[in-house]
């Protein structure tokens, strides 16, 4: 009898042990959904691995899979377990889609609305099969009171056969029982923690864009109320270029910089997020009459800027529910608006740049020819250097602009038919540095203006403003000092004819290593060997936009 007892109880503690081990494979089946929610979306190669993302997700539903059979979950009722393989299949072809998009050109954050879908499809059907493990865990709750209920009924009948016996069960069913509640309690904290971290953006810590579509979601789902909800989304002007010039650990600094700052400039009226790459959005509720200072203190938190660089935004806004009632309405209106002003800055810039050309022209004809000449030649030998694209753009704007300096000084020095002295030269030696403010002046235009000011340094340092010499004048600068003697010399001038090709080429082989840098003279000969060969001009491009 003291034996079927002991037997009695040692079987009642198993199914309280095992009861609770279901318990904790159920909160792992929720964990491995809530991984299933977010690894698709690092499949993009700008946000993650697509191998570790794919990886992950098979794991996860190879997890799920084996806790949703009949043999993993005993006592659960089978109709449960079908149902929840039923979900999870539904689950899979979201997931092979976005990871899919993911992998094709632009990634997730060129597909736009097509990702919202997917990712609000794949939500609801995680969300489905979340509820059918919910009753799987409620059963083994039961079912793990029920033998909780049983082993001290049990042990109570033990006790009165044998003492000792009861009281060394008991301690390991006691103990067995806290270890199991310490696992549960920490995968809890893991589902927790993992959930947090699927809805932040790792490198800003801000709200990523599966957080701004719940919480779009959540305040579109509310009464609306007296104020009404505005929705902005910024895009960064001249990143790519930071990002190119200055490499990717110094882009991310700077958008964990931007991104703090956003933050700190929108949290008192909402929240910010970065949706992926140099994207950025603010979700806020405000009185109309407040939106504009709101929108206006966003975009100044996300520019920046320093010697030869300045980063803007572009930004687009929509109200909701007066202009979009739906989630997916108000970003496709927001993102429209943010192109259409992007667009309308780029215009503007070209604007700036025509203006400040206007002016050269109005001054002197030949001036302004002169510089066109040389801004194309410019670009064909930054290009010839290997250069990159928007390097080769950033010198040919500044060749464009490198006598814009010239129309602050008097017309009797700039058209003088013979040399100048030294007092017209002390008037000539400051068009860099005027030309340099005059495109300060302008944000679009700050990249070229540390081109302009050492336009005119020589590489042995005997040149001006500063004295430059040899690698510390800007590659562009030197491409434009090459670029402008040439087409100073090919071309007729009051005090003197042109020179040739030939001649003026050979002149600057003399100058190498004095006034011109040799790598740059060589590119130009190579730049204009194919025109001179057939018996053309220096002429080698076509003037492309600025």
């Amino acid at each position: 009898m003291t034996i079927g007892a002991i037997a009695a109880v040692w079987l009642l503690v198993g199914r309280t042990s095992s009861s609770r081990e279901a318990q904790l494979q159920v909160a792992s089946m929720r964990l491995s959904v809530a991984n299933l929610e977010s690894a698709p979306f690092s499949a993009d190669p700008s946000a993650g691995s697509p191998a570790s993302s794919r990886a992950a997700i098979a794991a996860d539903r190879r997890s799920l899979a084996r806790g949703l059979t009949t043999g993993a979950q005993a006592g659960v009722l089978p109709r449960l377990l079908a149902e929840g393989r039923a979900r999870l299949s539904r689950i899979e072809p979201v997931m092979a889609a976005i990871v899919r998009i993911a992998l094709e050109p632009g990634g997730l954050a060129g597909a736009g609305i097509r990702v919202l879908r997917l990712h609000r499809l794949l939500f609801m059907r995680a969300a489905a099969l979340t509820g059918v493990l919910d009753q799987i865990g409620r059963a083994d709750a039961a079912r793990a009171a029920d033998a909780r209920a049983q082993t001290k009924f049990g042990a109570t009948a033990a006790m009165m056969l044998l003492l000792i016996a009861f009281a060394y069960f008991f301690f390991r069913s006691a103990v067995a029982r806290e270890a199991v509640e310490r696992l549960v309690a920490e995968k809890e904290l893991l589902l927790g923690e993992s959930q947090i971290e699927a809805r932040t953006d790792a490198l800003t810590e801000l709200g990523n864009r599966r957080a701004l579509v719940r919480d779009l979601a959540s305040a579109v789902a509310e009464p609306s109320g007296s104020t009404e909800l505005l929705l902005a989304m910024f895009d960064l002007d001249g990143f790519k270029q930071y990002n190119d010039s200055f490499g990717h650990a110094a882009g991310d600094a700077l958008l964990e910089r931007l991104g703090a700052r956003l933050a700190a400039a929108t949290e008192f009226a909402g929240s910010a997020y970065r949706m992926g790459g140099d994207e950025f959005c603010m979700l806020a509720s405000c009185s109309p009459d407040a939106a504009e200072g709101l929108l206006d203190n966003a975009v100044t938190a996300l520019q920046d800027g320093g010697e030869g660089w300045h980063i803007g935004c572009s930004h687009g806004a929509a109200w909701i529910p007066s202009e979009a009632a739906a989630a997916t309405d108000a970003l496709e209106l927001a993102d429209k608006r943010m192109y259409a002003n992007k667009a309308s800055r780029s215009s503007a810039s070209r604007q700036v740049t025509d203006a400040l050309l206007q002016v050269i022209t109005e001054q002197n004809v030949c001036l302004d020819e002169h510089v066109e000449r040389v801004s194309e030649l410019a670009g064909a030998v930054a290009e010839a250097l290997g250069e990159p694209e928007h390097e080769v753009w950033r010198v040919r704007l500044a060749a464009q602009l490198h006598d814009i300096g010239k129309t602050a000084i008097p017309a009797a020095i700039l058209d003088k038919p013979g040399p100048l002295d030294e007092r017209e030269w002390e008037f000539m030696r400051r068009h860099p540095l005027i030309g340099e403010r005059i495109v300060l002046a302008a944000p679009a235009l700050v990249g070229t203006a540390p081109l302009i000011r050492s336009s005119h340094e020589r590489v042995d340092g005997s040149g001006y403003p500063d004295g430059l010499a040899g690698e510390d004048i800007p590659l562009g600068s030197r491409i434009i000092a090459v670029c402008d003697a040439f087409d100073a010399m090919t071309s007729d001038r009051s005090y003197r004819r042109s020179m040739s090709i030939d001649a003026a080429l050979e002149e600057l082989k003399r100058h190498t290593g004095a006034q011109f840098d040799p790598a740059v003279v060589e590119a130009l000969c190579h730049a204009i060997a194919p025109l001179h060969d057939a018996g053309g001009v220096p002429h080698l491009l076509s003037a492309g936009p600025v």
